[in-house]
């Protein structure tokens, strides 16, 4: 029942499903929702104190979420193309980009679903509240920097009663945040280093779009110091012309792929010889398991573009 719009990553899926996403709120991280406490028990718990243990994921960054959180065990059900931890790739799937299976989601008896606010429509976000009614509980996350995905992880050990694992690991991730912030400077080339770098994301080619500063990976170009080109846009994925990235004359440019087996075809910018990214050979695909992702793994991404950007400095 489920399509594959989901593989090419969290970004794709935003341009596919046309989501419009308010760029005016500052809740940048996961917020657990008011609800009753839910039906089920933790045996290591006390019995004043219940938590969840049957979780339903709504996009594959989450169950990396979970796991981060100390819960993977508790996962019941995730959505298309979750890989992570190994053993969700077992689990029935539920969701994907554009669609849910109730029934399927009800037989299961979820007492915790956690949703991605930028990755499944409002429509469904509705109907899974109405068939659930209050039997469930309700966390959504919607990271907008890098520091907000250790947010998420705390939110998430907090609801599941796992909040020294969560810690540990929130904050192994922001370690991993403030290094990447430093470890791009090039003390024997300072001045070099500190130039910023003219940066093209090409989310799609047709048509043409690309991202604005409030998407999570604008926060890792900014860290890894590039100029983001068309940061300002208002529209979190903006739609742009090839005359209008070719007269902001990117020095590199970034597309994520589904798999390290497909390789883009660059010639749309190759076949300009002026163009900088042309002149640096600096058209750079990243696997969208690693970027595309906002959990832990993101880093990896992260640290992939923070080097190449190094590379045409």
């Amino acid at each position: 029942m489920f399509s594959k719009g989901f593989s090419i990553g969290l970004i794709a899926s935003q341009v596919l499903l046309g989501i419009s996403v308010s760029l005016g709120s500052n809740d940048g991280f996961a917020k657990q929702e008011p609800s009753p406490q839910p039906y089920s028990q933790s045996h290591s718990q006390s019995h004043s104190q219940r938590y969840p243990q049957r979780i339903i994921t709504l996009a594959p960054h989450l169950s990396e979420l979970v796991d981060a959180a100390g819960g993977s065990e508790r996962l019941v059900s995730v959505s298309a193309f979750s890989n992570l931890p190994e053993s969700v790739k077992q689990l029935p799937v539920t969701s994907d980009a554009r669609s849910i299976d109730l029934e399927k989601m009800k037989s299961l008896r979820p007492d915790l679903i956690i949703y991605w606010l930028g990755g499944t429509s409002e429509s469904q976000i509705q109907s899974i509240k109405k068939t659930f009614n209050k039997d469930v509980q309700f966390i959504s996350v919607q990271p907008k920097k890098l520091s907000d995905i250790a947010t998420d992880i705390e939110t998430i050990g907090k609801a599941l009663g796992t909040e020294s694992v969560a810690k540990k690991n929130a904050d192994a991730l922001r370690l991993k945040i403030t290094e990447l912030s430093t470890k791009q400077q090039n003390p024997k080339q300072k001045n070099i280093s500190e130039r910023k770098v003219r940066v093209f994301y090409q989310v799609w080619a047709q048509p043409l779009m690309t991202l604005n500063q409030d998407h999570i990976i604008g926060d890792i170009i900014q860290r890894c110091g590039g100029e983001q080109l068309f940061a300002n846009e208002k529209v979190l994925v903006p739609t742009v012309s090839r005359e209008a990235v070719i007269k902001a004359n990117p020095e590199i440019i970034f597309t994520a792929v589904d798999s390290a087996k497909i390789k883009t075809d660059w010639s749309m910018w190759s076949s300009f010889s002026q163009l900088a990214a042309t002149k640096n050979k600096a058209f750079i695909d990243l696997d969208g398991d690693i970027i595309s992702r906002p959990s832990p793994r993101i880093m990896q991404g992260a640290q992939k573009i923070c080097a190449e950007i190094n590379k045409v400095r």
